[in-house]
């Protein structure tokens, strides 16, 4: 089915988006093609469309979509606050804000001048959405505070309560798709390993390169294998028990 504006614009329907994309050009392909084709060319083949299923909104994002844009938009605050202990130079400070994926050799902190760039840049773009919602619902001017740590946490608790009312206008597109890619962001600067990216191998291959995707599924970086997370759990416990028996009877023997 065509990616129209009923479907879901979050991350779920990522496939079938580029499968999409993917199938137009290969049309533009196949149109080229045909007017180039002479006597004894092989006939162009027409492309068939894409049988991937997509996600309907709910009325905008599927109702999947606005619970990940809603548990990225709490998260942007913590992720801000480690980032500005980075700049601060307490490098340990990531242990209060749970787990942090290890150093990449060779990768040097971002300076402090950028990482203020950023977090200046990330609180501009928060209290925009506030002010526009603000004007479009009536309410009162936002308060003028000063730029800091306290203010964007004010914005972001102030979002999470409108935002179940915000994702349902038509414009809020943007500002979901914006607040997944602060999120991913926030995630790389700060080298954060997401709660729930525990060391899977993949029941296909065998080779333990689970990540997880924009859309929550995750996906083996060699073969390509897809996991829920349910399944992504449920294959981590059996992992883990194999393990554990495999220790057992070694010690026995």
């Amino acid at each position: 089915m065509p990616i129209d504006a009923n479907t879901c614009p979050g991350p779920c329907n990522r496939r079938a988006r580029e499968a999409w994309d993917a199938y137009d050009q290969a049309m533009e392909d196949h149109t080229t093609a045909m007017a180039e084709w002479r006597v004894p060319l092989r006939w162009p083949v027409e492309p068939q469309e894409p049988d991937e299923a997509v996600t309907w909104g709910d009325p905008v994002f599927c109702g999947r979509c606005a619970r990940l844009i809603r548990a990225a938009l709490a998260e942007l605050d913590d992720l801000a606050s480690l980032l500005a202990a980075v700049s601060d130079g307490h490098r340990g400070a990531g242990a209060r804000h749970g787990k942090t994926g290890p150093a990449v050799k060779g990768a040097s902190a971002p300076s402090p001048s950028s990482i203020g760039d950023t977090l200046d840049e990330l609180y501009g773009a928060l209290v925009k959405v506030e002010d526009d919602w603000r004007d479009y619902r009536g309410y009162g001017a936002r308060p003028q505070r000063a730029r800091n740590g306290h203010a964007r946490r004010l914005s972001v608790t102030w979002l999470l309560d409108e935002l179940d009312a915000i994702l349902t206008h038509p414009g809020s597109v943007q500002f979901g798709r914006a607040t997944l890619a602060w999120q991913r962001r926030l995630r790389a600067l700060t080298k954060s390993d997401p709660v729930g990216d525990r060391p899977v191998r993949c029941p296909r291959c065998g080779e333990v390169r689970m990540r997880r995707e924009d859309d929550g599924y995750f996906k083996c970086r060699v073969c390509g294998r897809l996991m829920s997370q349910e399944e992504h759990d449920r294959e981590f416990d059996e992992q883990a028990a194999a393990q554990e028996a495999a220790e057992l009877a070694h010690e026995a023997s």
